[in-house]
């Protein structure tokens, strides 16, 4: 078989990377996603890794190790919602209350739907830390085009606060201009006490209200943006055209929603995306493994 062809039946027997079972349990998750999206008419799109792998592979890329999706921000907080008081489902839960993790964004900011059954061990900011598995949700955010530099620079000077309110429970742990100069405010609230007066909850509404103020525009003169904070936000900004109405791609035993215009979309964040990457470049990236799972304890 041609090694671009790679489909998800070859990935499964082979499991060269180890992490087979972790695909397997990530994608429970994201059966459960598309199970409530459907069930209440939320619309959501594969994304990243997981909607490169659907196209090229049908199901995981093999090296992959998680879960991306996209939802526009509309139903994105109608998820959130549903997940924090409607769903009744007692393995798979929001990362929210007693399930957040140190260092986690709150659910408005970037979603994580957690399986409970199920723990793996990864490295988080070089420690080697127990958790649950858990498939990653952003929120697509509308705004003009004439207005993209702008926009983007309130989104991260909002985000820098809400950043410095929260450094007083947890350091960013970035090289970015931002994230040194939070390290050192960081520092000097440990130990003079500083920032008491800014609110984490007030700053975090900051940066809602300042991402979704163009919210439900759809217009061609209009770009969605991911907001994932990755460092290469060039790569966060898409025409809403290229999304729409779902299509549907095959993804390992399922079905599930992608954007109208794959091609496109794919090509952005990876151009010449059929092509394999290097050998030496195919490796999971979160350096996750999955230790326990519920059948393990039957």
């Amino acid at each position: 078989m041609d090694e671009k062809t790679l489909d998800a039946q070859t990935i499964a027997q082979k499991d060269e990377y180890g992490i087979r079972e972790l695909q397997e349990c990530t994608h429970e998750i994201l059966a459960f996603l598309d199970k409530v999206c459907r069930e209440n008419g939320f619309t959501y799109y594969l994304a990243y890794g997981t909607l490169l792998g659907a196209v090229r592979h049908n199901g995981f890329i093999p090296w992959d190790d998680d879960v991306d999706v996209w939802m526009p921000r509309d139903d994105y907080m109608k998820l959130l919602e549903y997940l924090r008081t409607e769903n009744k489902d007692e393995r798979f839960v929001l990362n929210d209350g007693d399930y957040k993790i140190k260092g986690d964004r709150e659910p408005e900011l970037q979603m994580r739907v957690l399986d409970l059954d199920a723990d793996i061990e990864r490295q988080y900011a070089g420690n080697q830390v127990t958790v649950h598995p858990w498939i990653d949700i952003f929120a697509l955010d509308s705004f003009p085009e004439k207005k993209k530099k702008r926009y983007f620079r309130k989104f991260k000077r909002a985000l820098f606060f809400y950043k410095v309110a929260r450094c007083k429970n947890f350091v960013v742990k970035t090289d970015s201009f931002y994230g040194k100069v939070n390290k050192i405010m960081y520092t000097l609230h440990q130990k003079l006490k500083l920032f008491f007066f800014l609110s984490e909850k007030r700053s975090l509404k900051k940066v809602i209200k300042t991402i979704t103020k163009y919210q439900g525009c759809e217009s061609k003169e209009y770009f969605t943006y991911a907001a994932v904070y990755i460092y290469t936000p060039e790569k966060c900004f898409f025409p809403v055209e290229w999304f729409g109405t779902p299509g549907e791609e095959k993804f390992e035993n399922g079905s599930f929603y992608v954007p109208s215009d794959c091609h496109n979309v794919l090509t952005k964040l990876y151009k010449d995306y059929m092509q394999l990457p290097p050998e030496d470049q195919r490796r999971p990236t979160h350096s996750a493994k999955l230790i326990r799972t519920q059948k393990d304890n039957t």
